[in-house]
């Protein structure tokens, strides 16, 4: 009886451990556009379903009174440059443009379904892809993150 029951806790064992989450604190991890918006990445958590990214936006602009940071095309994290090699950003239910208005900070976490490679050391976070920064609807930004400060 002693015997069976450990063969089957040492099988239940394997089962109950769970994939650690990674949270990494970015330093650099900021950019401002012509237009007047900053974005600073804050940190970033990698998950095994789900990486998050902590994130602060501030938009100050004598050009127009807001911005969308993810406005036609969806915002994504990518570790390489194939599109299989990107993360799409989980919409917000509540302001899915990610509108900023001039003369505020934005702060939050941003949801990217799925995981990121282990042994990726840098990834890049890409709003509004394909546009340029100081366009004063949707500016692009691109912000390049190191894994390993």
């Amino acid at each position: 009886m002693l015997k069976a029951s450990a063969i089957v806790l040492a099988l239940l064992l394997p089962t109950t451990v769970l994939a650690e989450e990674r949270t990494v604190t970015i330093k650099g991890g900021q950019v401002s556009t012509e237009v007047g918006l900053t974005v600073q990445v804050k940190s970033i958590k990698l998950g095994e379903d789900a990486t998050t990214v902590r994130l602060l936006a501030s938009f100050d602009s004598q050009a127009t009174n807001f911005i969308n940071m993810n406005d036609e095309e969806n915002a994504y994290l990518a570790w390489g440059d194939a599109p299989e090699q990107r993360l799409h950003m989980r919409m917000i239910g509540e302001n899915k443009w990610m509108r900023v208005i001039n003369g505020q900070t934005m702060e939050g976490d941003l949801v990217f379904p799925g995981s990121i490679p282990e042994d990726a050391e840098k990834l890049t976070l890409v709003f509004n892809p394909g546009q340029d920064g100081d366009d004063t609807n949707a500016p692009g930004v691109t912000v390049p993150l190191d894994l390993n400060p």
